[in-house]
C-alpha cells in the first residue's frame, strides 16, 4: 500500500497575529492558532466526521462588538481577518440560515455586512448557542476526532507537518488533552511529490484541479478532507498500476550516478562506436542535474531506458516527470534524433 490506510484530516483555523515568545513555547509555531472546523474522511471506506468549533473560551462576558474584538486580540488573533474567514467558512459549508441573524436575510448577504454587524451575531450565538450554528468546544472536537479515528489511528494531512499537525498538537497542549502516542501523522504533500513527480504545483486545490479537471469547495475542512481522500485513492491506484521499481533515496541516486560515471571503460579492440542508447541520460540535450536526479529516482539511468519508458507512457508522463524549468520539448526532440 503506497498510501497508509487511515483518515484524511483537514482544519480551518483563526488567523493568528504575532505571538510573543513568552506565550509561544520554543518550536511551537502554531500553538495559538485556534481551530474553527475539523473534517476527517477515511480514504478507503469514505467514513467521515465533521464539526464546527467555537475557538472562544467559555464564560467570558461579551455584550458589544468591541468586547469580541478585545477578546480575540487577547488570544493573539487578528480580529478582522479571523471574523472574515470564520464567516466565509460558515457560509461556504452551509451552516447558516436566514433565521440565525439579527435581520432575516440570506447568508451571502450577511457575509457582505461589516465586521461590526457580523460581530453582533457571533456574540448572540455565543450567549445563546441554541439560535446559531452547532459549535463544539476545542476540547470536545479534539476528543471526538481521536475517538472517530481510533480504529485506524493514522492521520493524513496535506502539508500537515507544517500546519495541521502543529495546530492539533498546540490545541492538545493548550486544552490539557493528549493525542495518543499510537496516532501516526503522515504528510501527503511529501508522499505526492515522491510518487507523482512533475506537477507545477502541489497545492491541494491546484493539484486536484490538474488531475481531475474540476474544482471543489476548497477551504471548507470536510470538503478539503474529501478531496484529499480522492487524491489518495488516485495516487495509490496510479502507483500500484505501474511496474514496481526499487525506490532510491537521494544518497542512493548519487551513489548510482557516481558509479556509472566512474566505471572504467573496457578496451574494445574493434573500435566499435559506443551506442548512444546505452549512454547516461545526462548526455541528452535538455537534461540537467535536476532532471537526471528525477529520472534516477524512477531507476531510469540511460537514454535507452528513457526512450523505452517514454514510448510506453507518452508525452504526458514526461511532462509530469521533468522538474519545473526543464523543457520536455527539447528532451523529446533529442530522443527522436
Amino acid at each position: 500500500m503506497i498510501i497508509p490506510v487511515g483518515f484524511c484530516v483537514d482544519l480551518e483555523t483563526t488567523i493568528a497575529g504575532r505571538i510573543p515568545d513568552t506565550v509561544q513555547p520554543p518550536g511551537k509555531k502554531r500553538f495559538e492558532t485556534r481551530i474553527i472546523e475539523i473534517g476527517a474522511v477515511h480514504w478507503k471506506n469514505r467514513k467521515q466526521f465533521k464539526c464546527l468549533v467555537n475557538p472562544l473560551p467559555k464564560n467570558v462576558l461579551l455584550k458589544v462588538p468591541n468586547d469580541l474584538f478585545s477578546l480575540l486580540r487577547s488570544m493573539h488573533q487578528k480580529p478582522d481577518a479571523t471574523l472574515n474567514f470564520w464567516s466565509t467558512v460558515l457560509v461556504k459549508r452551509e451552516s447558516l440560515n436566514n433565521k440565525m441573524f439579527l435581520h432575516d436575510e440570506p447568508p451571502e448577504v450577511w457575509r457582505r455586512r461589516t465586521i461590526t454587524n457580523r460581530a453582533k451575531d457571533f456574540i448572540r450565538w455565543y450567549n445563546n448557542p441554541s439560535i446559531g450554528p452547532e459549535f463544539k468546544s476545542e476540547t470536545q472536537a479534539l476528543q471526538e476526532l481521536i475517538q472517530f479515528t481510533r480504529s485506524e489511528p493514522t492521520w493524513l494531512a496535506h502539508n500537515g507537518n507544517s500546519f495541521d499537525f502543529k495546530v492539533l498538537q498546540g490545541c492538545a497542549e493548550r486544552t490539557k488533552n493528549i493525542i495518543p502516542k499510537n496516532v501516526n501523522m503522515v504528510d501527503t504533500l511529501k508522499l505526492f511529490r515522491q510518487h507523482i513527480p512533475g506537477y507545477k504545483s502541489y497545492s491541494q486545490p491546484k493539484l486536484y484541479a490538474e488531475i481531475f479537471q474540476r474544482n471543489y469547495n476548497a477551504h471548507v475542512a470536510i470538503d478539503d478532507a474529501k478531496a484529499l481522500a480522492e487524491l489518495c485513492v488516485h495516487v495509490n491506484e496510479k502507483v500500484k498500476g505501474q511496474p514496481q521499481k526499487k525506490e532510491l533515496d537521494k544518497k542512493s541516486v548519487k551513489k548510482v550516478l557516481n558509479k556509472r560515471r566512474h566505471v572504467k571503460k573496457q578496451m574494445d579492440l574493434t573500435f566499435r562506436k559506443i551506442e548512444k542508447s546505452h549512454s547516461p541520460v545526462r548526455l541528452l540535450r535538455g537534461i540537467g542535474p535536476k532532471t537526471e536526479t528525477a529520472l534516477a529516482a524512477l531507476n531510469i539511468l540511460t537514454i535507452d531506458e528513457l526512450k523505452r519508458t517514454y514510448t510506453a507512457n507518452g508525452v504526458n508522463w514526461l511532462k509530469k516527470v521533468v522538474p519545473r524549468g526543464a523543457s520536455w520539448r527539447v528532451i523529446v526532440s533529442s530522443l527522436m534524433i
